[in-house]
Order: structure tokens, then sequence, then C-alpha cells
């Protein structure tokens, strides 16, 4: 009589490994990234996985898009001209209606930047006043000076206020006027043509000695805001 077969044990159902805590698969460069950061505070690590994934999510565009953004100056402009690509848009917007804004605001305030003449260092405005740094940085908090505050490099002082004398005539009191607003809107109080001097910029027109009427439309920007 044959052995009774014993009843066949069901299969063990294979244990899944939990789902990554990556949606995408992390290359060996952005890796080294993450593994940089393990020993860092909770928030700098949790910004270094959101930077990562956007970065994989941006290796996706297509070759026309990284092929323009990579033609950028330096790699703050690269990232944000791709972030600014219409494919790379249409996935932002559907999640912040803003985004396009945002990123033409960025754009915008750099270009105002590079239009006219860049930015200096404080060591070269001081070498070229002929002062101290310390100096420079006190002229600034009084407002003989502006400032803009930028993320990696600090401080840099707008190349348009300089002349071959020193600075431009007035640009003290109109900075005063302007003292309810950040430093990028007195910035842009400056380069941009303003109705209020017959679409004159303020700066052609303090180059040319009209301190008063510049001061006029400065003191009506600080209550009013740009028209």
């Amino acid at each position: 009589m044959p052995a009774k077969r014993n009843p066949a044990k069901p299969r063990a159902l294979v244990q899944r490994a939990p789902e990554s805590q990556h949606p995408l698969e992390w290359p060996e460069w952005i890796d080294r990234l993450r593994r940089r950061v393990l020993d860092e505070t909770p928030a700098k690590r949790e910004w270094a996985e959101k930077a990562g994934n956007l970065i994989l999510q941006l290796m996706e565009l297509s070759d026309e898009a990284l092929v323009d953004a990579s033609s950028a100056p330096d790699d703050w402009h690269a990232v944000l001209r791709a972030m600014g690509s219409p494919e790379m848009l249409r996935q932002m917007q559907a999640l912040d209606p803003l985004a396009d804004a945002f990123l033409r605001g960025i754009e915008g305030r750099n270009t105002l930047i590079r239009e006219n003449g860049g930015v200096f260092g404080t060591e070269q405005v001081a070498r070229y006043l002929d002062i101290t740094p310390q100096a420079v940085t006190k002229r600034r908090h009084s407002r003989q000076l502006l400032g803009l505050t930028f993320r990696r490099r600090g401080c840099m002082y707008p190349a348009w206020q300089f002349t071959q004398s020193g600075t431009v005539p007035g640009l003290h009191e109109v900075l005063m006027a302007l003292a309810e607003h950040d430093e990028w809107m007195q910035n842009v109080f400056f380069v941009t043509p303003s109705t209020r001097l017959a679409g004159r910029r303020p700066l052609e027109d303090l180059r040319n000695g009209r301190v008063a009427e510049v001061l006029d439309a400065a003191n009506e920007f600080g209550q009013h805001g740009a028209e």
C-alpha cells in the first residue's frame, strides 16, 4: 500500500521588502551627497533628500531642455533654467500655480543685476573707495551704499552706484527715502524706468544731477510702492 503523502504545505509567501523611501534609484554621485549628511541635523538630511529627488526629476527632462539649461553661466542658473523649462513647469504648476511667477521673479531680479554692470564684493569696493572693508559695511548700514544679500556670495554691491569719483550723487538721500523697502526693491527703483520721471530711470537722472526729482519719486515710491 503506497505511503500516504503528507499534504503539500502551502508555499511561503515571498516577503516583499518594504518600499524604498526613495521613489527613484539614487545614482552614486547623488548617494554620495546623502551619505555625507547622515551625521547632520534632521533639517539638513531632509533638505538633501528633497534636493536629490529634484535633481532626479530634472534628469528626466528632454535633451533639448537639459542642453539649454547647461548653457547657463553657473550652477544656480543651470538649475533655475531647467526648472523653468516648459515640461518641468507643467509639473510644478500642478503642485503650485504660482511656480511660474516665482521663477520669473528670481530670473528677473538676476537679469537686472547683469544688465547693470553686475556686483562687487566688499573687498573690491574697499579698494575702489580706498577705505577698509569694515568701513564699507558701516556705510551700507548707514544707507550710504546699497548692498544686496546673495545666498552663497554674501553681501554684494551693485556696480551701477559707483562713479569714477565715488558714488552717484544723491545716493544716500534716496536710500533713506526708500528705507521702508527691502534691498532688492531699492535696486529695482534705481534701474527701472519710472512713470514719475517721464519714463527715465532714476539712476540716469542721478547721473545727470537731477537729484531733487529722483528724491521726490523715491518719497512717493516709499509711500505707495512701484506703479
